[in-house]
């Protein structure tokens, strides 16, 4: 299934559904009409064996997310953008696999590695309470396209736009 977001070309191979979730198209089937005091993550994948919630990001100035107030805007925004969309996908009760959060974003690798670090921070991936039966997030992973690539070539992606 192939899908373009936000200056990328996406190739989901073996994916069972793939859309584009914060879709603004109100004639489209994928249309899910999101509450403007929400967030939503770009696309949802799902797989065989889970979902993959993804956000893509293709900054004007990726050097300025090199300072603090940039990095932690950006930080807090991918929070809430998974935390949203988990919430809408539990009201629509889809929330029956694992989900994968992935970030594509156009930023040096020190900075993927920098925002790998604090997002995971943010956000409680796994089981981090005993006491919990399910977890919220299984697998939070933040890359750019080369690493993308790498990690994922079963799900290439292309950049389309500069």
């Amino acid at each position: 299934m192939k899908l373009s977001v936000d200056g990328f070309d996406f190739d989901f191979l073996e994916a069972l559904d793939a859309f584009v979730f914060d879709e603004t198209d109100k004639t489209k089937p994928t249309y899910h009409g999101l509450s403007h005091a929400m967030k939503a993550v770009d696309i949802i994948v799902e797989l065989e064996n889970y979902y993959l919630f993804i956000e893509v990001k293709d900054f004007f100035s990726p050097e300025e997310y090199q300072g603090k107030e940039h990095f932690n805007h950006l930080k807090n925004v991918l929070k809430y953008k998974y935390r949203d969309t988990f919430l809408y996908r539990w009201a629509e009760q889809k929330i029956d696999k694992p989900i994968h959060y992935l970030c594509l974003l156009t930023l040096e690798n020190a900075l993927i590695s920098r925002m790998n670090k604090a997002i995971r921070s943010e956000l409680p991936w796994g089981k981090p309470i005993g006491r919990w039966e399910r977890s919220i997030v299984d697998r939070c992973v933040v890359l750019n396209e080369e690493r993308w690539n790498k990690n994922f070539p079963k799900w290439p992606v292309k950049r389309t736009s500069s």
